[in-house]
């Protein structure tokens, strides 16, 4: 047991009394000393703690600073780039491709005469390539080949499929099936 002198009346008492036995006084082994090193740690933690969580998020001050397109001009912006992203294949078939693929499956177990299988899984997905239906038009051409389709006795057999989508109207135009795989 580490033994220390009271704050007080210089008794030796434990460090871990919580009262001297000899004047009363509460703590007789913490001196003022161990408040301050255990206070400046506590700030130091703190502060480092609050450093951590902060954001990195420009403040009023520097955004002020910034100048601000007009509505217009961000407008203008966006339609350019949607423009942009239209003119190619990969922005364009990747922007359409989540509602391609739910529109899509919807149309594909339609076909099916029996039950149905999907074999994608992480990273494979359902449509894994994509083309240009027509470009002008901006539709789209998706392809895949993670379906199963039961026969009548019951076997599972591969198909590719083929979906053309029209991101204008979100719209399956034809979907096309054949046995095997890509």
């Amino acid at each position: 047991m580490a033994m220390t002198k009271c704050k007080e009346c210089k008794v030796d008492v434990s460090k871990k009394a919580k009262k001297c036995p000899n004047c009363g006084v509460d703590n007789p082994g913490v001196t003022t000393k161990d408040y301050l090193v255990g206070g400046i740690a506590l700030v130091i933690i703190v502060v480092a703690l609050i450093a951590f969580f902060s954001d990195d998020e420009p403040t009023e001050e520097t955004t002020a600073q910034a100048p601000d397109m007009t509505d217009q001009e961000q407008a203008a912006a966006d339609k350019a780039e949607q423009e942009a992203c239209r003119s190619d294949l990969q922005c364009w078939g990747q922007e359409h491709w989540s509602a391609a693929t739910n529109r899509c499956e919807r149309e594909i177990e339609r076909q099916a005469q029996y039950e149905v299988k999907w074999t994608d899984s992480y990273p494979d997905v359902k449509l894994s390539r994509r083309g240009w239906l027509n470009e002008e038009a901006g539709t789209l051409t998706y392809y895949g080949d993670r379906v199963q389709f039961a026969n009548g006795y019951g076997a599972f057999e591969n198909y590719i499929y083929r979906c053309d989508y029209d991101p204008s109207s979100k719209s399956v135009i034809n979907v096309e099936l054949e046995a095997g795989r890509l």
